[in-house]
């Protein structure tokens, strides 16, 4: 009754992933969408809290 663990490389990319880095880089992301959106809406004339 073998255990195959994951080796040290996937273990690494899914903390990377899912720890700290990830939750930086997917909160990045979405300031990143509102700041274009909000761009764009003003560059149309919009008001983009509206």
């Amino acid at each position: 009754m073998g255990l195959d663990r994951p080796g040290l490389l996937e273990r690494l990319r899914a903390r990377i992933v899912t720890g700290p880095l990830g939750h930086l880089y997917g909160g990045l992301l979405d300031w990143a969408q509102l700041a274009g959106r909000w761009a764009l809406a003003r560059a149309r004339g919009r008001d983009p809290w509206a």
